[in-house]
């Protein structure tokens, strides 16, 4: 770390200016004019460390460029990525406020320009003006409740590097594709080695090493500027490993790594440098598979990530495809659209009415997930096909009856589960062409919730067998056998977590958009005791509106009872959600199969109802 010039850059004391705001609420120009001379201006490199966990807080940080991150070390003696500090947000604030010891580790996640205000001269701002103290008050406020939890904000990536891992890519076409959808979300510059060398009339200016001091101090206050002026700085690399695709790498918040998925999985040199610098300064590495125009579904994706253990995130595109590419867009804008569905049983099939709903008023889906059946319509979804397919391939499966198949010799299960298996396997062949595929080979990124019975908590599968995990997921305890994973027995997601809003929200989404089925309703019983068993078969025989016994039957109890914990956790799980649906199919019983087109139907009147009461502003964020 070292000290520099302040920065003569407009954009860069503005945002110093609302840094200082946000700390001591608003002040005039004579507060400013007496800090500024007490400020100190830094610079740190990439990987750099500002200062560790448990290190008396002296000062506090704010970011004027580049990218910080926060580490602290875990009980079992790890380090634990907790979150990023970007450009226009403040670090080490908390320490100065509260007296304790810092509570993480900041890094540079790349090179990155601070401005340090010391613990004597924040004491000393508090004592001369002592209105700020109040602003001071509500921000300590402010920040404990966030630490207590809730909804983190997505950190998008301003400086994103592009590179290809074959030559059968067009990088600067990839490249200026994307930068048209991005220009639709912000501001956005295009920085390549020919572009930089055009600008400045000099051939190989975007090469210039650390070796040509003036040259390369020139050339990092010229791409600075731009990155003030733009909301992302695309970040173009060179066919080969030259000085400018090092400098691209250094610069980034966020590396894209774009492989041709019909070429084989290996790593290319590339890779190497990058995985490097990654481990050192923890940038997240992004891998884009690009198919051909005509790919009904992708394959083979677990071979490229098993090669790629620093790869975070992946993500599908077709060649040529403008919504693909707008999906990718969103995604790095932090303005994707994620889809979360709760389970119900048959009832779930209202998620395919309120899809539809959200097609005809243009609202696109990024992310999708799900609990029991929730999760096997969000499989359909992930698919990247319309509702009006989603909705003809899944009747089938209803109509095939999968809960037909009783267990006459029920130890572990009423129902044996070779029907369900059956008509998930039918459905992925109707999709793909294929009954075994991936998690990760879907178009839209696709996660699936259950429950691991053996360690008692819930497992979030984004990897791995789609067949078996949408098994899981669905496996009512009692109803359905449980599925073996390893070591483990999995059963229905809906034992912790049957609509996991929460999950999503994790997600690099902008918004969540939530469906969820139950009702606030209780059961009121007029019974003393439960009637025998002999009782409950002669009351079987009276006509229905004549019984005198008004009990759930053994297939709800099983599935009520599995779904305590989670109806108990229902208002936090809708709290995550920034547009919510709870469609009235509660007259529908879970094994309701026959009812599929009414039970859509119910989804997409709800949802076409919601939509229509929103405000044109309201709606306008959710669209591409």
């Amino acid at each position: 770390m070292a000290l520099i010039q302040p920065l003569a850059n407009q954009f860069h004391r503005e945002l110093l200016r609302k840094n200082l705001t946000r700390i001591f609420g608003d002040f005039d120009d004579t507060l400013l004019h007496s800090l500024e001379p007490q400020l100190q201006w830094v610079e740190i490199g990439g990987g750099e460390q500002l200062f560790a966990q448990k290190d008396v807080g002296d000062s506090l940080y704010f970011v004027i460029s580049g990218r910080l991150q926060a580490q602290i070390t875990t009980e079992e003696g790890t380090q634990k990525v907790i979150g990023e500090i970007m450009r226009g947000e403040t670090v080490g604030e908390m320490a100065i406020f509260t007296g304790e010891p810092r509570s993480a580790t900041i890094v540079a996640i790349r090179d990155s320009v601070l401005v340090k205000l010391s613990k004597e001269v924040f004491e000393k701002v508090i004592l001369d003006y002592p209105a700020v103290s109040m602003n001071v008050t509500k921000l300590i406020i402010s920040r404990l409740k966030n630490s207590q939890g809730g909804r983190k904000s997505v950190k998008k990536p301003v400086n994103i590097c592009l590179l290809a891992l074959h030559g059968s890519i067009s990088l600067p076409d990839f490249a200026h594709d994307l930068y048209q959808a991005l220009s639709a979300k912000g501001t956005s510059y295009l920085a390549s080695s020919t572009a930089v060398d055009e600008f400045h009339g000099i051939t190989g200016f975007s090469q210039t090493s650390k070796n040509d001091r003036k040259a390369y101090h020139e050339l990092s206050q010229w791409l600075d500027n731009q990155e003030s002026k733009h909301e992302y700085m695309l970040y173009v690399t060179d066919s080969e490993n030259t000085e400018w695709t090092q400098r691209c790498i250094r610069q980034a918040d966020e590396i894209i790594l774009i492989a041709d998925a019909t070429q084989p999985a290996e790593l290319v040199s590339h890779e190497q440098s990058i995985n490097s610098r990654s481990a050192t300064t923890g940038v997240p590495q992004v891998l884009v598979l690009l198919h051909p125009s005509d790919t009904v579904s992708p394959r083979h994706t677990r071979e490229w990530l098993s090669l790629r253990p620093n790869v975070k995130s992946h993500y599908h595109l077709r060649r040529k495809s403008p919504q693909d590419m707008k999906r990718l867009a969103r995604i790095l804008s932090a303005t994707a659209i994620g889809f979360v569905v709760a389970g119900g049983g048959a009832k779930g099939f209202a998620h395919i009415g309120v899809m539809r709903a959200l097609e005809e008023f243009g609202i696109p889906i990024d992310f999708v997930g799900g609990t029991s059946v929730g999760a096997m319509v969000a499989a359909a979804v992930s698919f990247g096909e319309p509702s009006e397919t989603v909705q003809r391939i899944m009747k089938k499966g209803a109509m095939f009856n999968p809960t037909k198949d009783y267990n006459w010799l029920p130890f572990i299960s009423l129902i044996r589960g070779k029907r369900i298996k059956q008509m998930i396997d039918d459905t992925i062949e109707a999709f793909v062409g294929v009954r075994q595929i991936d998690i990760e080979d879907t178009w839209l990124t696709l996660f699936v919730v259950s429950s691991n019975y053996t360690q008692a908590r819930e497992e979030v599968h984004t990897r791995g067998s789609m067949s078996k995990y949408l098994l899981a997921s669905t496996a009512i305890p009692g109803v359905f056998p449980p599925i073996i994973d390893g070591d483990d027995l999995l059963v229905d997601g809906g034992t912790f977590n049957n609509f996991p809003a929460d999950v999503m929200s994790r997600a690099k989404v902008g918004k969540v958009i939530g469906v969820d089925l139950a009702r606030d309703q209780n059961y009121r019983l007029d019974l003393e005791e439960i009637p025998s068993p002999k009782q409950l078969l002669q009351d079987r025989f009276r006509p229905k509106k004549q019984r005198k016994y008004r009990l759930p039957s053994l297939t709800s109890l099983l599935l009520n009872a599995t779904l305590l914990y989670s109806a108990a956790r229902r208002n936090e799980a809708i709290s995550y959600s920034d547009l919510y649906f709870n469609p009235d199919v509660s007259r529908f019983g879970i094994v309701s199969w026959a009812a599929f087109d009414t039970i859509v139907e119910k989804g997409y009147e709800h949802a076409k109802e919601v939509l229509q009461n929103m405000s044109s502003e309201e709606l306008a964020s959710y669209k591409s």
